[in-house]
């Protein structure tokens, strides 16, 4: 099943809404049609519970109200694409689901500066929307509720007050300083002043999981759902950010051709191969995918792993031959590709392995398990 999909582009970058989404948003309606919440300090009102209304209505507003919300957080998105775009980054796409949006940036900058300026660039549009909103709000506010009938205006500043509330809410969220946030971001590009990129990262995710701790005893005290979610969300995050960035700094300067497997040392596989004797060649390997040709200078004809084996039954594995279960769809990338674009590409296809091409011809491959022997290497040299 297809989770995301494309809905559009904006300046050229990639729109995709997540199907989680459609959560969310379904779940923010009904939040905003039902609920009258008041907050007496800034004089707002978040909902359109209390309005004088049918029920129909209150959810058409709440309806808006969101898709109005989650246009915001779109833009957040964009704020920190068009930055680092500027500095040159590519933007493969930006996606929309169940927890906000996540932009896919190739790299994000290594120049301290430019990656503060990059995070930055999102809770300072959310602030600025929030605070314009709310000015908004304040200048032809309040929205009086106990009038007979509402009208537009009272809606409208409704609305308006909702966009205030929840980009406010969203800005200062995203700048609590621990990944994945843009805060752990900011925090490690001024740590990256003074030390290491990798050093600079180790001490930003030391301060976002001892935050994510404190805020998950504060959970547990208070039996606050919500909170365990987000700590727990804060931990995970900061623990990924670390691995991912000593393998990105550790691979700089690798290419593929310096850690695959060359040809004629690939183990291939011809098509017409049973799956029986298939399985008798991984035993002897040690090896769970393999190229498919019928001869070693032939085109690679499809990929075939012990998944696809597993998908058919040990009682017919003797009759059937790979060509009728490889994956024909081969991801190949060249000889002097980065190591960490070559893994990165692994992580978004979800595979294991990726053919080494050149001029058509197969030259090579690369496994998961070779990048990370790479980086085990180089982290003790």
């Amino acid at each position: 099943m297809k989770w995301s999909y494309r809905i559009g582009s904006i300046r050229g970058i990639p729109i995709k809404l997540h199907f989680s989404f459609l959560i969310i948003l379904l779940i923010f309606i009904w939040i905003f049609a039902v609920n009258d919440i008041r907050i007496k300090t800034l004089g707002i009102i978040i909902g359109f519970g209390g309005m004088n209304i049918s029920t129909w209505l209150k959810y058409l507003l709440g309806a808006i109200a969101s898709v109005l919300f989650f246009s915001t957080i779109l833009f957040h998105e964009l704020s920190h694409s068009f930055v680092a775009r500027h500095y040159g980054t590519k933007i493969r796409s930006i996606t929309l689901f169940v927890l906000g949006g996540v932009a896919q940036m190739e790299a994000i900058p290594r120049d301290p500066g430019k990656e503060a300026k990059i995070s930055a660039a999102g809770p300072a549009f959310s602030m600025g929307i929030g605070i314009i909103s709310y000015v908004i709000y304040y200048i032809f506010g309040p929205v009086s509720l106990t009038a007979p009938v509402a009208t537009f205006k009272d809606a409208t500043l409704l609305v308006v007050s909702i966009i205030a509330f929840y980009n406010v809410l969203l800005g200062l969220f995203n700048l609590i300083p621990a990944f994945p946030m843009d805060g752990g971001r900011i925090l490690r590009a001024l740590f990256a002043t003074r030390m290491s990129y990798i050093e600079a990262t180790k001490r930003a995710v030391a301060v976002g999981e001892s935050f994510a701790f404190a805020l998950g005893i504060f959970g547990l005290l208070t039996l606050n759902v919500f909170l365990l979610f987000i700590a727990i969300f804060i931990y995970f995050g900061a623990s990924a950010e670390e691995k991912a960035t000593i393998i990105s700094v550790t691979l700089e300067g690798v290419k593929a051709r310096d850690v695959m497997t060359a040809v004629p040392n690939v183990v291939s596989v011809p098509p017409d191969m049973t799956l029986n004797q298939l399985v008798d060649v991984m035993f002897r390997t040690k090896h769970i995918g393999y190229p498919v040709q019928e001869e070693q200078s032939s085109p690679v004809l499809g990929v075939i792993t012990f998944g696809d084996v597993r998908q058919i039954p040990a009682s017919k594995r003797d009759t059937t031959r790979v060509e009728e279960v490889i994956n024909r769809e081969v991801i190949s990338i060249r000889a002097d590709t980065d190591a960490s674009d070559a893994l990165k590409l692994m992580s978004s296809k979800n595979i294991g392995r990726l053919i080494v091409m050149e001029d058509g011809q197969m030259v090579g491959i690369i496994s998961r398990t070779d990048l990370m022997r790479a980086v085990q290497f180089r982290g003790k040299g």
